[in-house]
């Protein structure tokens, strides 16, 4: 009896992003483990797909990883997907893993769109070679250090957050790094796509004309390497 854990990478914004290959395995699954109940529900939906679904998040994943784990052991064929793009990355699950590869249960990864290399690439910066620093502190004392720290980087970083402190943290970019250069990813592969760039004070006026009610969008942010002449 086979014994496999799925990792399945599904589209960041537009559903039509998925590869044949993960809708091949999210149809024959018999359970697929997910961040949001809703978000799993709403991208299933949309492929008539109707699976059992177990919430995997950080508060209940030490305790729900031994129940998934006997259930692949028992046979059952079981994927793990994120709200969005790539699971395990920025996202829970890894307490999973590890006991997957403790108890030699195969992992399986197909691949999908990730946000970081989207962003990257319609960047336009030198992305040779860039840094992934991801969620900085939610405190506004220690995200401070955290930027100041980017300061004399010669490489592009890459940023990501929740909606609702999207502002805090562009506030804090322009005070410590005002003039350096920064795109701003925006619902990147929906309808509702935006694409910004410039320094944090232009990014944040344009910000400003466009969202008059509180900002509730996905983003990710690219701020480009420290530019010697500047």
């Amino acid at each position: 009896m086979s014994q496999i854990l799925n990792i399945v990478g599904i589209p960041i914004g537009n559903f039509a992003d998925i590869t044949i290959r993960a809708l091949q395995t999210l149809r024959s699954s018999d359970i697929i483990i997910c961040e949001s109940t809703k978000e799993a529900s709403r991208l299933l939906k949309f492929f008539d797909i109707k699976k059992e679904l177990i919430l995997l998040n950080e508060h209940n994943e030490n305790k729900i990883t031994d129940e998934i784990l006997e259930e692949i052991q028992n046979g059952k064929i079981v994927s793990i997907i994120s709200d969005c793009g790539i699971p395990i990355l920025e996202d829970p699950g890894s307490v999973l893993l590890k006991k997957c590869r403790e108890n030699k249960i195969k992992l399986e990864f197909i691949t999908g769109v990730y946000s970081v290399i989207t962003a990257l690439t319609l960047s336009g910066f030198d992305i040779s070679r860039f840094y992934h620093y991801g969620f900085l502190s939610p405190k506004k004392e220690i995200r401070i250090n955290q930027l100041k720290k980017f300061q004399s980087l010669e490489k592009p970083v890459v940023l990501m957050d929740a909606p609702y402190r999207a502002f805090s943290l562009l506030y804090d970019i322009r005070d410590i790094l005002p003039y350096r250069k920064i795109f701003m990813g925006i619902n990147l592969t929906t309808e509702n796509e935006k694409l910004l760039w410039g320094n944090t004070g232009e990014i944040l006026e344009q910000l400003n004309k466009s969202y008059s009610v509180k900002f509730k969008e996905e983003f990710i942010i690219i701020i480009d390497k420290n530019d010697k002449n500047n």
